[in-house]
């Protein structure tokens, strides 16, 4: 019961406002401000819930159920960031749902104020260099990526496949193949493997290349 209350006031005060703290009622001339009370709704459980629809959406594969698990998401963390506006998490996972759902102003927002709110928070940077990765703006994802591998996701496989997969598209294939071989001290594959040895020959045969031409 105390659950479908929740989710009841967590609809009704995401109905009210998305991003303010406060409902304004207009009435003839004069404007009212009707405070919302968070005190009614445990952030713990609420966050928990909202744990479990993120983790529901990462192994979806339906875009129906993932389009209402986004939904969900939204009213979840949208109140979550009202009631500790303090919590990074909060407004990345608001960044990651707008992304989702095409609101590219409003995922930036959130990526940003995710990202300015603790100078080393790498799941932010992460997550923000997929944005700017999405949208193939790749020297601003390899910004955000870089400022994550420097602040402890240098283990981390997702990021160092992505900085290596900008690096291929520039060409730099040293640095390419450095960052693909860290990956694969992770998560090693086939795939990678044959990467790499692509990358090894393309390198040898543009060495090869520039040596001729220095040569004439």
């Amino acid at each position: 019961m105390i659950k479908i209350f929740q989710r009841g006031l967590a609809f009704f005060i995401l109905f009210l406002c998305c991003s303010c703290s406060v409902f304004s009622v207009q009435q003839g001339q004069v404007q009212y401000e009707v405070p919302i009370d968070y005190s009614y709704i445990n952030e713990g459980t609420l966050n928990l819930e909202a744990e479990n629809l993120f983790n529901a959406y990462m192994t979806a594969q339906d875009e129906t159920q993932k389009k209402k698990l986004l939904e969900q998401m939204l009213s979840d963390y949208s109140v979550l960031s009202k009631i500790n506006s303090e919590n990074p998490l909060y407004f990345t996972r608001l960044g990651i749902i707008f992304d989702k759902l095409g609101k590219d102003r409003w995922a930036k927002s959130n990526f940003c104020r995710s990202s300015n709110m603790v100078p080393d928070n790498p799941y932010a940077f992460y997550n923000y260099g997929n944005y700017f990765f999405d949208r193939a703006e790749y020297r601003k994802a390899l910004r955000e990526y870089m400022r994550a591998y420097n602040c402890g996701y240098d283990t981390h496989y997702e990021t160092l496949y992505q900085i290596g997969r900008i690096y291929e598209k520039y060409g730099d294939f040293t640095s390419a193949i450095g960052f693909y071989k860290r990956a694969s001290q992770y998560k090693p594959s086939s795939e990678l493997s044959t990467k790499i040895l692509m990358l090894e020959e393309l390198k040898k045969k543009n060495s090869l290349y520039d040596e001729k031409r220095r040569l004439h």
